[in-house]
């Protein structure tokens, strides 16, 4: 069982600090590399978690898919899913079989709700995020039946185009 602050204490880190390779080497079996070419994450598929980086030093050929600098990627945010099995401690006593009621219940008011027809994924999405001093959490339901489907905690402060 992990606690997400055993995660989130890890925000800031560069990737290819040793501390932080460390804390990888130290969580995770099966963690994907990193290609910032193809996502912004590392995947545990064991944990159900991907580390997220914010990367804005890199330079990429977007026309070639080249990286011509490969920048200091840096740990800022990540998503938890729900993984039989496999229990994280999360904000609020959430866990994954709460509904969105029991969500309410437990994390009181929240911060902003996003809700709509997602044009990029051609389906509906319902979200709703909380603040927690500089951390923020996003709980993605299925609009249907207000189940959650994955969390993200993230960096408020590091993770500027998600700032909230």
């Amino acid at each position: 069982m992990f606690t997400y602050l055993h995660f989130t204490n890890q925000f800031g880190s560069y990737l290819y600090d040793d501390n932080f390779q460390a804390f990888l080497a130290d969580t995770f079996t099966d963690l994907s590399s990193y290609n910032i070419l193809k996502s912004d994450y590392m995947r545990s598929e064991i944990l159900g978690i991907d580390l997220g980086f914010t990367n804005e030093d890199a330079v990429i050929d977007e026309d070639e898919l080249i990286i011509l600098e490969p920048g200091r990627p840096i740990f800022s945010h990540l998503n938890i899913y729900p993984k039989p099995g496999m229990q994280v401690v999360l904000p609020f006593e959430i866990s994954f079989d709460d509904t969105r009621a029991d969500v309410f219940k437990k994390a009181g008011e929240l911060t902003q709700t996003k809700h709509g027809d997602s044009p990029i994924l051609d389906k509906p999405f319902l979200v709703d995020h909380y603040k927690i001093d500089n951390l923020v959490l996003s709980i993605d339901y299925d609009p249907a039946d207000e189940h959650i489907n994955f969390i993200q905690i993230r960096d408020n402060n590091i993770v500027a185009h998600l700032k909230l």
